[in-house]
């Protein structure tokens, strides 16, 4: 079993970007993955790197969802 999270740029990659995500698990193919979690996350400054992007995504979905 696999845990994907897939994050998208949705700012061009500016330097402060916005980003939608979805989270899945499954096998990771399309047909036998499942999305779990999904939304957008505003705001990320670049620089910090992905694992507090991540840390956001998470956070998200302890306060209850996108």
């Amino acid at each position: 079993m696999a845990l994907i999270v897939v994050l998208v740029n949705k700012s061009d990659l500016a330097d402060i970007s916005d980003y939608e995500y979805q989270v899945l698990v499954g096998d990771g193919t399309p047909a036998r993955s499942k999305t779990i979690a999904a939304g957008r996350i505003e705001g990320h400054r670049r620089d910090d790197g992905w694992q507090p992007l991540v840390a956001r995504v998470v956070q998200q979905q302890q306060e209850g969802g996108a």
